[in-house]
């Protein structure tokens, strides 16, 4: 049995190990203590500043209104006390700890190799998928500039996908986890441009799976 389990997980352990692996390659320099220069991420630097400076004098406590931008703005897109401990969690060990920008190229490999067993694809083919969506040139190009929010939420977006799928595919509990937990970890990122357009892909997907339920009088299944 345990050989059994062993020999079925290897093409797995073999999927993690080679995106951690090539990850590590295309962002060797981090591990030299290298990072990269985002002008996105100076800009927010310098908006957030005054509300970290309220948060150390009110109990860590960050103020809901903030004048560093334009004429004013509520301070949740930028700087907000949050409480998102499951997701954090859920996040930490699906990068494994890895220093940015690698731990984006992992992250959205592991995410689209999820997508691609919901789907049974072979894991060879898989993992050669799930690095052309993780290195696809968009990506590389929105790291740089520094919208980091945007690039965990595309990363999550296939994982989310993946678990609505084993719902489709009757897998309801396991489904139903993987979903709210990838949601969780995708909507904590605060990118809703992002989630508005995965909630599209997936409103237009149940819509083909009720139509089929419909025609093949599958009601049990579609509730």
């Amino acid at each position: 049995m345990v050989r059994s389990v062993f020999k079925k997980s290897l093409p797995h352990v073999f999927a993690v190990v080679t995106f951690l692996i090539v990850s590590l390659i295309y962002c060797h320099p981090v591990l030299t203590g290298k990072v990269i220069l985002q002008h996105d991420i100076t800009h927010w630097e310098g908006a957030v500043e005054q509300s970290i400076e309220y948060s150390k004098t009110h109990d860590g406590k960050y103020p809901l209104w903030t004048n560093a931008l334009f004429s004013g703005m509520p301070t949740f897109p930028i700087a907000y006390s949050s409480n998102n401990f499951i997701p954090g969690i859920v996040h930490n060990i699906l990068t494994l700890g890895l220093p940015k920008p690698a731990q984006f190229f992992f992250l959205a490999s592991i995410c689209f190799y999820f997508l691609a067993l919901a789907f049974r694809v072979r894991p060879i083919v898989g993992i050669f998928g799930a690095l052309a969506f993780s290195f696809a040139t968009y990506n590389a190009v929105i790291i740089v500039v520094g919208h980091e929010t945007k690039m965990w939420s595309i990363a999550y977006m296939p994982a989310v996908l993946a678990g609505v799928i084993l719902i489709f595919d009757r897998k309801y509990w396991i489904g139903a986890i993987l979903t709210t937990l990838f949601a969780s970890a995708m909507i904590s990122m605060n990118h809703p441009q992002i989630t508005y357009y995965l909630l599209i892909v997936i409103g237009i997907l149940s819509i083909f799976f009720a139509i089929r339920c419909i025609r093949n009088k599958e009601w049990k299944h579609l509730l």
